[in-house]
């Protein structure tokens, strides 16, 4: 069965009260989570990216770590 390596970019938002732009940005590290008592909160998949991982898989024989191929090369 193929490998992939999949990236997911999820997006987080809510309100954050602060001093200032810079201050909002730096509590924004340390307030994001999945739990309503987080001022940031899930709010949706921005990007998903899927590659095979072709470096160990061998689409001839569709397994990974081909045998037949390792044997072909000795």
């Amino acid at each position: 069965m193929p490998r992939y390596y999949v990236t997911i970019q999820v997006d987080f938002s809510g309100h954050i009260e602060a001093d200032n732009q810079e201050d909002a940005e730096q509590k924004a590290w340390s307030s994001w989570g999945d739990t309503m008592d987080n001022d940031l909160t899930y709010d949706g998949v921005n990007d998903i990216e899927v590659a095979l991982d072709d470096a160990a898989y061998c689409e001839e024989h569709e397994e990974y770590d081909c045998a037949y191929c390792e044997e072909e090369d000795e």
